[in-house]
């Protein structure tokens, strides 16, 4: 079981210190993906440019193999087979030749007849004319009719013996007025067509270069890995064809690799070239591990802040807490004698203070309670030797009954009958009883009036039976029609009291009405604002105090009356479940 200390460490370190770690955390790869995608979106716009750039190249290659398919003296070669012819040509165009050599870089010159035979300018070996024709490279030109068809270093070996590096063109020469195919032409063109281009992605231990689809490196600055495969593990990503980057490791390292198709295509099946940017992660990675290497400060500092933190502060408390815990167990065992001692800490010290503060309150209000106990004890005991034995009252009101009914006395029998039913309700014990108990007992009483007051009234009771069975505080219809019958009716004047129960908007209702003198308006405001009448009104007032009371200010009375017109009580309480009072 963890003590208080130990969970204020672990609290500390998971609500303060793991907020740091996780916020680190996000901040790195948030930082880390704005940093690949920044330097990623610039290396496409770079990669764009070398594009453009390369097949500028390109195309100026291709002009000048459209001059030399379109000269008249290889025209006149391809078609008499006059050696001198080709000797003669390349004389008379060494200017255009040795122009389009220094932008192009064509490193040899290839003539293949149509009727079999080839001439070109180096003294190296190439493949016969049947070899020709049996390659796809034969195929792919006759394909394109009159196009220019490229081969990268990596697939035109057969023209190249001497193990160099170079890229190779290849187109069919037509007859210009027959459109016949006389020949075809070959050009193998330099790797340095591209070297200058390439040099604006080779930053510091950044590189460039073109990979086909199949993975094969056709073009790098760096010799030695053209040929060879594009080793990485995502390769797939690269081959869809779209502008993008990634994380992958190159030659063991991780690398940001960013990639986007080239414009420029190759004759064979893996047409398809893909411009590559390689730079090394640890070399654009300094700010984002700035960004970790201060957050592990920080949680360093934090957790030197945490230990100072528990040994100057949490540990005082964690005693604290301990003592006042104990202190706690012995008041509740009711050892009240207890005290706790002074802390420095000012928090501590005032906790300290209202402890001690409320065991000395606890041990004033128990010296209270037991005065108030003893209090309570010596008044029941005089009131039980002061009380009357229900039972022997009860007794004695059936005897008389007996006695009138046998004199045939009938009002004395119904007066006693009515005054054992008011007594039972007025003497038994609780606050509340039902609806039709507090009717009853009502009734009983205007039934004693009436004899008394020798009929000069009438009364009228109706209730809904959904109110019958709601409990109400007794004894509040009683007084209320008391003082109509002392104050509303005079003796010349046949009285009427209407009295009726009904449960309206979840609450339920008494109404009082009589037909009497009414009440003037000053009597009626003192009455409603719940001031203190200077006269009369007592039972009014003491319905009124018993309701609030024992129900909420919510509830209790509401008249209405005017002079000569009678006077309507509206009495408000709660049905079961709403009650607010005692």
């Amino acid at each position: 079981m963890l003590g208080f200390q130990q969970k204020m460490i672990i609290a500390f370190l998971l609500f303060i210190l793991l907020p740091i770690i996780i916020l680190g955390f996000v901040s790195y790869k948030i930082s880390s993906a704005a940093l690949q995608e920044k330097i990623s979106s610039q290396t496409v716009q770079t990669l764009k440019a070398v594009d453009r750039n390369v097949m500028a190249s390109v195309s100026e290659v291709d002009a000048f193999s459209d001059y030399v398919i379109s000269s008249g003296e290889i025209q006149s070669y391809l078609s008499t087979n006059d050696q001198t012819s080709m000797i003669d040509f390349y004389t008379k165009q060494q200017a255009v030749a040795g122009m389009m050599l220094g932008n192009s870089q064509i490193a040899d010159f290839i003539l293949y007849r149509e009727s079999g035979g080839a001439t070109h300018l180096r003294d190296t070996q190439i493949p016969t004319y049947q070899e020709f024709r049996s390659s796809s490279f034969y195929r792919q030109i006759l394909k394109e009719k009159g196009g220019a068809v490229w081969l990268t270093p990596s697939e035109h070996q057969p023209f190249t013996q001497d193990n160099r590096f170079s890229f190779t063109l290849g187109r069919v020469v037509k007859d210009i007025n027959t459109l016949n195919n006389l020949g075809y032409v070959i050009l193998d063109v330099n790797m340095n067509l591209f070297d200058s281009i390439f040099k604006d992605v080779q930053e510091g231990s950044a590189s460039g270069m073109l990979v086909n689809q199949n993975g094969t490196i056709v073009y790098s600055l760096n010799r030695n890995l053209m040929g060879k495969p594009f080793a990485i593990d995502h390769f797939s990503d690269i081959q869809s064809n779209k502008s993008g980057y990634l994380i992958d490791k190159w030659k063991g390292k991780k690398s940001l690799i960013t990639y986007m198709p080239s414009s420029f295509h190759t004759g064979t099946g893996s047409s398809s070239l893909m411009m590559i940017s390689i730079k090394p992660w640890k070399d654009i990675s300094n700010d984002i591990t700035h960004i970790r290497n201060m957050t592990l400060l920080i949680v360093g500092v934090a957790l030197i802040i945490a230990g100072l933190f528990n040994m100057f502060y949490l540990k005082r408390i964690s005693l604290f807490i301990q003592e006042l815990l104990k202190y706690m167990k012995l008041a509740e065992k009711g050892t009240l004698s207890i005290r706790i001692r002074r802390y420095k800490i000012k928090e501590l010290e005032k906790i300290a203070m209202g402890f001690n503060n409320m065991i000395t309150r606890i041990q004033q209000l128990l010296r209270e309670v037991e005065t108030e106990q003893e209090r309570k004890r010596e008044a029941q005991f005089k009131v039980l030797q002061q009380q009357i034995n229900p039972h022997f009252l009860y007794n004695t009101l059936e005897s008389i009954n007996a006695l009138a009914s046998l004199n045939g006395q009938k009002d004395i029998s119904k007066m006693t009958i009515n005054l054992g039913k008011l007594l039972r309700i007025s003497i038994n014990g609780g606050y509340e009883v039902m609806v039709k108990d507090e009717i009853r007992h009502v009734m009983s009483y205007l039934e004693i009036q009436k004899i008394r007051y020798d009929n000069r009234f009438s009364y009228e009771v109706e209730v809904e039976k959904a109110l019958e069975y709601q409990p109400v505080l007794k004894l509040i219809l009683q007084p209320l029609v008391e003082n109509i019958l002392i104050h509303a009716f005079d003796p010349t004047h046949t009285g009427r009291i209407k009295i009726s129960g009904r449960v309206t908007n979840g609450r339920g209702q008494f109404w009082i009405e009589d037909n009497g003198k009414g009440m003037d308006q000053q009597v009626l405001m003192n009455l409603n604002h719940t001031e203190k009448p200077e006269r009369g009104g007592h039972g009014i007032r003491n319905v009124q105090e018993r309701l609030e009371l024992y129900y909420g200010k919510n509830y209790g009375l509401m008249i209405c009356a005017s002079e000569n017109n009678g006077t309507t009580i509206r009495i408000s309480f709660p049905i079961q479940g709403d009650k607010h009072g005692v």
